[in-house]
């Protein structure tokens, strides 16, 4: 009598567990979710280029359709199969489930409209980063309703972007977001189904394994996704350029070089002047190619990199009036940063 009252006891125990852990994600879900999402990470910026959309806001408006487009459609086809599957199974599907699925569209319209925001308000280099938190949010509330080891999944996203985003380059950013759609979540998928009750090394083991299977071809993709180093003569002044090699012209430390800047604004114009100049600090190599820079460049002895890669960045962070004498004054403060170079 008391055996039969503790197996009472346990499966009661059982179901109030299933009840709490109700969210079950199917197949096809983490792998249109994983697919679609690693593609649009891997190939998003050679669709978007600033050849095919010369103008910032032109190409704001691509990528929000671009994004849109695809992501919409994903959702769209996973929340039609996921609802033909569970009828297929005499299932309905959870209230919790339905929930957090809506709360999942959220993160991603947040992801395509701070993609969006970013061609406005800076911040591009954070791209690949904020998708992997959204991303690491969407798995962790999905982990709240379903197994542990999926919030522990969830929870190492959130902290590998952050690392990423202090530690690694932006190509070893971009390619961690690549191998955390397509394979961090097809296999966060299996490791819910396998493994169902395990104890809490087993459970860190799984976790060490996802990790290894994400981050490791993430910095070997980094490492060979290097910008290819130019080859040709060594070249110290314009004047030397040749319509028909390819060439490498060196700007030598404390070099003066005339600013042109340009300004796009609907108050505010800027007025040529022939005294406005910088000085490098460093050496800077140009790869030329058949008398035209091709965007590849060297600062000092460091690796080649490329306009395109994020390594540098602009900002104007502070914009003020001031009166001297007679006269209005305008000072615009900014920073002008290299990702190998740290700040003192």
């Amino acid at each position: 009598m008391q055996q039969h009252l503790q197996q009472q006891l346990l499966s009661i125990q059982s179901m109030l567990a299933t009840g709490h852990r109700c969210v079950h994600l199917e197949r096809h879900s983490l792998l249109l979710m994983g697919g679609v999402g690693g593609f649009l990470s891997a190939c998003t910026e050679w669709v978007i280029t600033v050849e095919r959309f010369p103008d910032v806001r032109e190409r704001a408006i691509a990528l929000l359709v671009w994004l849109s487009l695809w992501l919409g459609a994903m959702s769209f086809i996973e929340h039609y199969w996921t609802h033909r599957a569970r009828q297929q199974r005499d299932e309905t599907l959870p209230f919790a489930q339905a929930q957090i699925t809506r709360a999942w569209w959220m993160l991603l319209s947040m992801g395509i409209l701070g993609s969006f925001a970013m061609f406005f308000y800076g911040g591009g280099a954070m791209i690949y980063g904020l998708w992997t938190v959204l991303l690491g949010l969407g798995i962790y509330l999905f982990g709240l309703f379903s197994k542990p080891l999926i919030e522990w999944i969830g929870l190492a996203t959130i902290l590998l972007a952050v690392t990423s985003l202090s530690v690694l380059s932006y190509s070893a950013t971009h390619w961690l977001n690549v191998f955390c759609f397509a394979i961090g979540m097809p296999l966060a998928g299996w490791m819910n189904t396998r493994l169902d009750t395990v104890t809490t090394q087993q459970r860190l083991l799984a976790l060490l394994c996802w990790l290894l299977a994400v981050v490791l071809p993430s910095l070997w993709f980094a490492e060979h996704d290097a910008v290819l180093e130019p080859q040709g003569e060594l070249i110290y002044s314009p004047a030397d350029i040749s319509a028909l090699d390819d060439q490498i012209l060196r700007v030598p430390a404390g070099s003066r070089l005339p600013l042109n800047p340009q300004l796009e604004s609907q108050i505010l114009s800027l007025v040529p002047s022939k005294n406005m100049e910088i000085q490098t600090r460093d050496s800077v190599d140009l790869a030329v190619h058949q008398g035209r820079f091709d965007g590849r460049y060297r600062i000092g002895t460091g690796p080649w990199h490329a306009l395109r890669d994020g390594a540098m960045h602009l900002s104007i962070y502070s914009f003020e009036v001031e009166r001297q004498g007679a006269n209005l004054v305008i000072s615009a403060q900014s920073r002008f940063a290299f990702a190998e170079r740290k700040e003192h």
